[in-house]
């Protein structure tokens, strides 16, 4: 599509996959999909029959350019937008909208998050080009997900119907489990995706407009590349969510709703649900053999072997550094891991 660019986000330091999963090589790098793929790969695949390689940038941290790069070899390293310090979605997202709107001053962006799983790409291409031609008529467009089960990971988009790009009526951020049963049973909520489309235009005067100080740096950057090191570390840490989707007056936000195999892959369960399966149900990744054993996730860094024998319903995770084994039902108590090393300041674990 002409005058499209894709922004994929891929600075984030996730923990939920903890020890695979580090904030020097979080999740969207690791060889997690069927044939070794990488989340970051099958984002940039799903997208090339929307957006030409040469206009997919990949924001991501100053000190990840090389991860990326290692990720997508084909891509032009001049599209790797190096963020100086982290500084949350609002911050990247305008940096590549700075960048963007540099090559082409009526790009249309398309901001996709780099550590999400699609099984219908079908689907999703078809939804992209919905909220791009949304977005095109200036409009702030999000992609909301029709929900399976009540998920209190998730943040909500409540709206009046499903049919075609419709106005949000309200974001709504992670609920309580009972909230996300009714949010579910009522039939008016979504998931919401992360992914947002706009012109570069729009989404930086609506930084300026909720965010001054950002909006001033950015025009900065915009005016000075070379005083992005100096001026970015500088921005407030606010997601694009807080600070400018939930600022933004009802109907000034419109939804298309989606129903394309998604998954945030945020948890061991999570890619237990994704990924390809043995005979016995078991999930393997890396250098793993599982023998008499059943429904487990066994995922090796590919320096050592791990064999499951007899066991059943567990993770296995083996790094150089770190072992972690627990329920498949507790796969979200991985934080309390990640919390416990924290408390001890070991940082070289996280």
């Amino acid at each position: 599509m002409n005058g499209v660019y894709a922004l994929v986000l891929a600075g984030g330091g996730g923990t939920r996959l903890w020890p695979a999963s580090r904030k020097l090589h979080p999740k969207q790098f690791l060889p997690l999909l069927p044939g070794g793929r990488t989340l970051l790969g099958a984002t940039v695949e799903r997208l090339l029959p929307i957006v030409p390689l040469e206009r997919i940038l990949i924001v991501t941290a100053a000190d990840q350019v090389d991860a990326v790069a290692g990720c997508l070899p084909n891509l032009p390293r001049a599209n790797i937008v190096a963020e100086p310090a982290a500084r949350n979605t609002a911050a990247a997202i305008g940096l590549g909208a700075v960048v963007a709107r540099g090559r082409d001053a009526k790009a249309v962006l398309a901001v996709i998050p780099s550590d999400q799983y699609v099984t219908d790409g079908r689907a999703y291409q078809e939804v992209l080009r919905q909220a791009l031609d949304a977005a095109r008529t200036d409009k702030v467009v999000t992609v909301g997900l029709r929900p399976d089960r009540p998920e209190i990971g998730f943040g909500y988009l409540e709206f009046e119907n499903l049919r075609g790009v419709q106005p949000v009526k309200r974001f709504v951020e992670k609920p309580d489990l009972e909230t996300a049963k009714q949010y579910v049973s009522s039939g008016r909520y979504l998931w919401n995706s992360g992914m947002f489309f706009f012109t570069a235009d729009r989404i930086l005067a609506e930084l300026r407009t909720h965010l001054p100080p950002l909006g001033k740096i950015l025009d900065e950057v915009a005016r000075a590349p070379e005083k992005t090191a100096a001026l970015y570390p500088t921005a407030p840490s606010i997601s694009i969510d807080y600070g400018v989707m939930e600022k933004l007056a009802a109907g000034e936000v419109y939804v298309v709703s989606a129903d394309m195999g998604w998954s945030d892959v945020g948890s061991w369960s999570a890619l237990f649900d994704i990924a390809e399966h043995d005979a016995k149900d078991n999930v393997g990744v890396g250098d793993a053999i599982a023998i008499d054993s059943a429904r487990n996730v066994v995922y090796s860094s590919g320096k050592q072997l791990i064999a499951a024998v007899g066991v059943s319903d567990l993770v296995i995770v083996a790094t150089d550094d770190a072992v972690l084994v627990m329920p498949l039902e507790r796969a979200q108590d991985v934080k309390e891991v990640v919390a416990a090393l924290k408390a001890q300041k070991r940082e070289n674990l996280l």
